[in-house]
């Protein structure tokens, strides 16, 4: 990672530059206060979806199923699903 101070000249220009090597950590004062990175769509879609109420709640459900033992191993759900 490349860590970058806030200069009063900094330039999104000059972070963009760095970001074609690596990630890029802004400081200020010492302290981080962003982290850039290059992402694609498929990322996108899911930062979002992490940050989805409905999306959270899924999974707490799922996990208290789960300790519920309320699911089924791969192996059975391949044969409810009729995939060899």
């Amino acid at each position: 990672m490349i860590r970058i101070e806030v200069t009063p000249t900094l330039k999104w220009e000059d972070i963009y530059e760095r970001l074609k090597e690596d990630e890029v950590i802004v400081m200020r004062d010492g302290q981080a206060i962003a982290l850039v990175s290059d992402v694609d769509a498929d990322e996108l879609y899911w930062r979002k979806r992490e940050q989805d109420p409905e999306f959270i709640a899924s999974i707490a459900r799922a996990r208290e199923q789960f300790a519920r033992g309320e699911s089924i191993s791969h192996e059975d759900l391949k044969k409810e699903l009729g995939i060899e």
